[in-house]
């Protein structure tokens, strides 16, 4: 048994009050928590709220590892930070992307409610929604069946910053111009609401400023070309595809180990069981990460990616979503599409270049010194 002293950071954001100022904990035994649960007892705080971290070194306490993988002792002080609401990480996924999914739906179905007018949708308009609506189905399918998270839960306060960037910029700001009537589609739009009406006076029915150049990077009357739109097809599924390849790897990395695979031999790493990885093709390691995923205890040990993509970036599913939004900017030929594939690309730069420094912090010199950040063979 070990006594640990209990302490909150100098100058708390959000203070703890009736924090215990010891709990006695068996260390052979216990688990993170067990001195979480003693917390809540007294303060009432969820424990997912709970940030636990050795006051001598600043090394976190990550939920549900043993607490003899640690420097602990007799006297030994543990800060306790409280990091606010919180939200299960799949849950603000989930909420994320299926927003989109039911925007473009209305946006792309009640065509009279929206612009006024009843209109054919071009080639492209077509494509774009097929292919935004795939993405999203296959983002929710990853978040339920696919992805490990090494954090549980995030900050509730991350929902509203995710609801803005995939509700209103990829959802509502996106479908609104991407299913604008284009000037190719004005001829037939009128002789679907009054088939008597001659091709000249169609354009009365379709809202001012459908043909504007501040919708269309080109003019409308550009249409994409069949073949281009067959070949921006063929480079989107390759993207997405290779997106949910490098997931799988990743799903495949991230692994619960239930508590009694770990060992006291080695307090910073973790041997994973050779049974969760069975072989190496894609349908084996998919079954694998959805058995992982479902694992309710354990710790989530991190190790060195590598594969496909892995061995050129450090973010390689980021890479591949790029490149997939870039197809839809290409075949849509929005501001608004190019809007977001701009701050979605800095967003994914800046979230690879974190993890990128995470990497070789934490690996050191074993993480291999030519992989790039996010864009192969770009520093």
């Amino acid at each position: 048994m070990v006594l640990l002293f209990l302490k909150q950071p100098a100058t708390p954001k959000l203070p703890i009050t009736n924090l215990p100022p010891v709990v006695e904990v068996d260390r052979e035994e216990a688990s993170v928590d067990d001195i979480m649960n003693a917390i809540q007892s007294s303060t009432k705080l969820a424990p997912s709220r709970l940030k636990l971290f050795l006051a001598s070194s600043k090394t976190v306490l990550v939920p549900n590892s043993p607490l003899r993988v640690y420097d602990m002792h007799d006297g030994t002080r543990v800060f306790v930070k409280d990091i606010g609401p919180q939200i299960h990480r799949r849950t603000l996924l989930l909420t994320a992307y299926s927003g989109p999914v039911f925007i473009h739906i209305l946006f792309y179905y009640c065509q009279s409610f929206i612009y006024g007018a009843t209109f054919q949708h071009t080639a492209s308009q077509v494509l774009a929604f097929t292919l935004i609506s795939l993405h999203f189905a296959k983002r929710i399918f990853e978040t339920i069946f696919v992805h490990v998270f090494y954090r549980i839960t995030v900050s509730f306060y991350s929902l509203y910053l995710y609801l803005f960037h995939y509700w209103v910029l990829s959802g509502v700001f996106m479908a609104y111009y991407i299913y604008y009537p284009s000037c190719t589609s004005i001829p037939s739009a009128q002789r679907l609401i009054d088939p008597t009406v001659s091709t000249s006076s169609s354009k009365a029915a379709i809202p001012s400023g459908a043909c504007s150049s501040s919708i269309s990077l080109l003019s409308s009357s550009m249409e994409t070309e069949e073949t281009s739109l067959y070949f921006l097809s063929a480079v989107w599924i390759f993207a997405e595809l290779s997106n949910f390849e490098t997931h799988l790897i990743l799903a495949n990395l991230r692994i619960r180990y239930p508590r009694p695979s770990y060992t006291s031999a080695d307090s910073t790493s973790f041997s994973a069981p050779q049974s969760r990885v069975l072989g190496s093709s894609s349908a084996v390691r998919f079954a694998s990460s959805i058995a992982s995923s479902s694992s309710a205890s354990g710790l989530v040990a991190r190790r060195i990616p590598k594969g496909y993509g892995f061995d050129l970036v450090s973010c390689p599913n980021y890479f591949f979503e790029l490149l997939a939004w870039t197809v839809i900017a290409l075949i849509t030929r929005s501001l608004a599409s190019l809007l977001f594939l701009v701050a979605s690309g800095l967003q994914m730069w800046r979230k690879a270049a974190r993890k990128h420094e995470m990497y070789k912090k934490e690996f050191g010199s074993q993480y291999p010194k030519h992989r790039k950040v996010l864009i192969p063979y770009v520093k």
